[in-house]
């Protein structure tokens, strides 16, 4: 999570920059807004079931970057260009952010294919058997849930986010390189 509010700053900057105006506070909140309110389906999954141990469920119902992006660029085309890009680009890298790491994958080609694909490193429970290194990820829909069975983390919200880990040091840094990348902007 610490990593999509890095991106959302990132993002921000770079649209800055690509129309040449002025970084404001409201236009990197805007860009943050962007970058986690894909995760909004979370809090849905969340609320409807509370039990996080299935949470990888909750990509199914805004992490379809072919639908997400082309219908909220859409509706917000209604606002400037450059929040319609700020909106497209901080939702673009929020989806390659859940594409690497953590979860079960994003399904980039739905809904032609139901496939879900990830990359590089792999999470796994600290007391379960590890995936095998694979640059690319991909599983069948209907084998996520026993994936996540076999290899997932039932604590997987404490393991992650509350203790030091390869996954979360990462997102760390991201983060505050973002910040300071904002910070040298800004000055």
């Amino acid at each position: 999570m610490l990593l999509d509010f890095g991106l959302g700053i990132i993002s921000s900057i770079m649209v800055s920059r690509i129309f040449d105006i002025p970084l404001s506070w409201w236009f990197v909140l805007l860009g943050i807004g962007f970058a986690i309110i894909v995760d909004l389906d979370f809090l849905v999954y969340q609320i409807k079931n509370g039990d996080p141990k299935f949470a990888y469920k909750h990509r199914n119902l805004l992490h379809l970057p072919l639908l997400y992006i082309p219908i909220g660029f859409v509706a917000i085309s209604f606002f400037s260009l450059q929040v319609t890009v700020l909106f497209a680009l901080s939702s673009l890298f929020h989806f390659i952010h859940d594409s690497v790491g953590i979860g079960w994958g994003v399904q980039w080609l739905y809904p032609f294919k139901t496939t879900h694909y990830a990359f590089l490193y792999r999470y796994h429970a600290p007391s379960k058997p590890t995936v095998p290194f694979q640059w690319l990820y991909s599983w069948k829909h209907e084998e996520v849930e026993a994936l996540a069975e076999q290899h997932g983390d039932p604590d997987w919200i404490k393991n992650i986010y509350f203790k030091w880990h390869p996954y979360a040091i990462a997102e760390l840094i991201g983060f505050l390189i973002a910040l300071a990348v904002l910070y040298l902007v800004m000055k």
